[in-house]
């Protein structure tokens, strides 16, 4: 966290107003994070942002020289720094419902969950349909100690419904934040299997989740019988494997 102190006049004397500005994604309270989702949504005033996120009211910060602001802003600028990532979710828990976000670095999170996941999170960003972002959330968010299951994503997905809009959409920003950070750790599984090229819009979403698709049907191969066992690995099991198949694969035809 960095102190801020700022000075100001009244009257015949001067006053300071104290104020905390988070350094970093982890310093972030809940509301905070919600805040910065609205301004990235174009839903949250400048001011207001500074000031949930300083704690310095706005009506001061409105008084501030331009220089003020810029350097009061460079306090938090790791917001906006190219390829942002981190790899916890903010919000722990969908209000209203006893949905929990998963654990951090998406531990516990299976192959078939994350699939899915994929899947409503690429369509949700092409076509932001309501319906299709509360699936998105159905299939992150769990009851505790509950195993992912697709047949209970439509149930779940009604429940979400009447969540503030603005908490949902942070969810899918904290996602993407956490996103950038697992493909930092596999770039040679998301280079291969996620970047798409020469396709429209309206299909990019289809072409990835077939791709995800495809790798899973590459993994069970004839085992049929046990495919529910495979969907049931850990995203991370599954990617560190593809990860040293490329590399395998790589060495071989060198």
């Amino acid at each position: 966290m960095i102190a801020i102190a700022i000075e100001y006049p009244i009257l015949f004397f001067k006053r300071t107003a104290t104020g905390k500005a988070p350094s970093a994604w982890g310093e972030l309270t809940q509301q905070q994070f919600i805040s910065i989702s609205r301004t990235v949504n174009g839903i949250e005033p400048d001011f207001r942002f500074l000031s949930v996120l300083t704690g310095i009211d706005q009506n001061l910060l409105k008084k501030l020289s331009p220089f003020d602001l810029f350097k009061l802003s460079e306090a938090i600028d790791f917001i906006g720094q190219a390829g942002n990532s981190y790899s916890e979710f903010l919000i722990p828990k969908i209000p209203g419902t006893d949905f929990v976000a998963p654990k951090p670095k998406l531990a516990g999170i299976t192959f078939g969950q994350f699939i899915y996941t994929e899947s409503y999170y690429n369509d949700w960003l092409i076509g932001k349909d309501e319906t299709t972002l509360n699936k998105f959330l159905a299939s992150l968010y769990l009851n505790h100690d509950e195993k992912f299951k697709s047949e209970t994503i439509g149930n779940k997905a009604v429940k979400i419904k009447s969540v503030r809009m603005d908490i949902r959409q942070a969810i899918v920003f904290n996602y993407g934040l956490i996103m950038i950070w697992l493909q930092k750790c596999y770039p040679l599984i998301f280079q291969e299997n996620v970047v798409v090229k020469n396709v429209s819009p309206s299909s990019e979403s289809q072409v990835k989740q077939s791709q995800w698709l495809k790798t899973f049907e590459s993994l069970v191969g004839d085992d049929l019988i046990n495919q529910d066992r495979y969907a049931e690995l850990s995203v991370h099991a599954v990617l560190r494997y593809l990860t040293n198949k490329y590399k395998d694969s790589s060495r071989n035809s060198a």
